[in-house]
């Protein structure tokens, strides 16, 4: 087997300068997002699943714009939708913060976090897309890889600071996030050069297609849709797992910023090492893996009962995350027609991201129905999780080879993009 940071080489430029740009967003982001649901729990008294219902209704929110941004990403370019929402994002930051501070209520930290998760949400389908539209097919699966890897440093660094923020002051925490997203939405505008547009002349010859061709989009629908049952289950890790470690095992704010922290450092030390490992393998088949692993996983979590047992049950987490995500977004790009990635992009954004979202409601739900004894919410969560595994194999045997095969992606090494 030859696994080797030669897979890394040879992108374009500028897809370094984006993984710079991901890296310090994520961070910003990583630094809050574990601490949120806390907030609103231990600040505000709410319930899981009140809780569970704002994350719902903010899925709407960070839903709906993807498509329409990897669309515009397709006609007025990458960089002014990158750059602009980080910040535009960066002052909901800030006035998070001020909310807080001033103790203006749920209501107004709500519509604030809302608008903060709509400028978030255009950033990865228009980044995504704009990895497609620098790397070959050949490579895209390490170019995915090497995203993931600058992202999880962000999230390595962020938790784990935000962890010793949150325990002196919440507000902090959104005021340091404003500053590093303005930064980062700062440095896509001016360090990253866009991507030159796709000009094919041929089209005018060409009949007109109807805007909405569902037969065009039915195979990238049917990936979508079980993608966001899958994501409803990986969502988990988050809300759901941060109140669950805090209040039910009874690990610190501290003790849970490292947890995350866990996970962000794990993917920048071994996401090569897995991109290798799962290459030859078909992309579906990849995904159908990383599905039981998840759904071992929370299984795992019915017996969890000290810190210990919440790092095993994290690594074994981010091993999933680390076989699933790249191969998630390169079968979107294999789906995509030259010229349209960002539309594509954003239509598996727009799923991927009500997964998220949808998630802490979800577990919100099960958390307060299953009060007596919370660790039976786990069997659900496993359970969404083992079925999607079979529908992913059954998905792979009804699209092309072409579209689903992995088997090149990383082996040409050094070879110049």
């Amino acid at each position: 087997m030859n696994i080797s940071l030669d897979q890394f080489r040879g992108f374009d430029k500028r897809i370094y300068i984006l993984g710079l740009g991901w890296l310090i967003t994520a961070a910003g982001f990583a630094m809050v997002i574990p601490f949120i649901s806390l907030y609103f729990y231990q600040e505000m008294n709410m319930t899981m699943t009140a809780i569970g219902m704002f994350f719902g209704f903010t899925a709407i929110l960070r839903a709906i714009p993807q498509p329409f941004a990897g669309w515009l990403s397709d006609k007025i370019g990458r960089v002014p939708i990158m750059g602009w929402s980080q910040v535009l994002r960066s002052f909901t930051f800030v006035g998070v913060a001020i909310a807080m501070l001033y103790d203006l209520g749920f209501i107004v930290i709500a519509a604030i976090i809302s608008l903060n998760y709509i400028f978030g949400s255009v950033l990865h389908p228009t980044a995504n897309a704009m990895v497609a539209d620098l790397v070959e097919k050949e490579k895209r699966l390490s170019a995915y890889a090497f995203l993931r890897i600058s992202g999880n440093l962000g999230w390595a660094i962020g938790p784990a600071m935000g962890g010793f923020i949150a325990h002196v002051s919440y507000p902090a925490l959104f005021f340091i996030s404003g500053i590093m997203a303005f930064i980062s939405g700062l440095f896509f505008l001016f360090a990253l050069k866009d991507v030159e547009k796709t000009h094919e002349p041929e089209n005018d010859l060409k009949p007109k297609e109807p805007a909405f061709n569902i037969k065009v989009y039915l195979p990238l629908l049917k990936y979508c849709v079980i993608s966001f049952v899958l994501f409803l289950a990986v969502a988990q890790f988050i809300a759901t797992l941060s109140v669950y470690s805090t209040e039910v095992v009874g690990i610190s704010k501290t003790q849970l910023g490292w947890l995350y922290a866990i996970n962000g450092l794990m993917v920048v030390v071994l996401q090569f090492f897995i991109s290798s490992l799962f290459r030859k393998l078909k992309l579906t088949n990849q995904l159908a893996i990383g599905a039981v692993i998840y759904s071992f996983g929370y299984l795992l979590m019915v017996f969890a009962g000290q810190f210990w047992f919440l790092i095993l049950f994290m690594v074994i987490i981010t091993v999933a995350e680390m076989i699933v995500s790249p191969p998630s977004v390169t079968l979107v790009a294999n789906l995509s027609p030259k010229g349209q990635y960002g539309k594509y992009m954003g239509v598996f954004g727009m799923f991927q991201m009500a997964g998220w979202s949808l998630g802490p409601t979800l577990g919100g739900i099960l958390m307060d129905l299953f009060s007596y004894n919370t660790s039976h919410m786990w069997y659900v969560i496993s359970l969404m999780a083992l079925v999607t595994v079979f529908l992913f194999l059954n998905y792979g045997r009804n699209i092309s080879s072409d579209v689903n095969s992995a088997s090149k992606l990383g082996v040409s090494g050094g070879k110049n993009s």
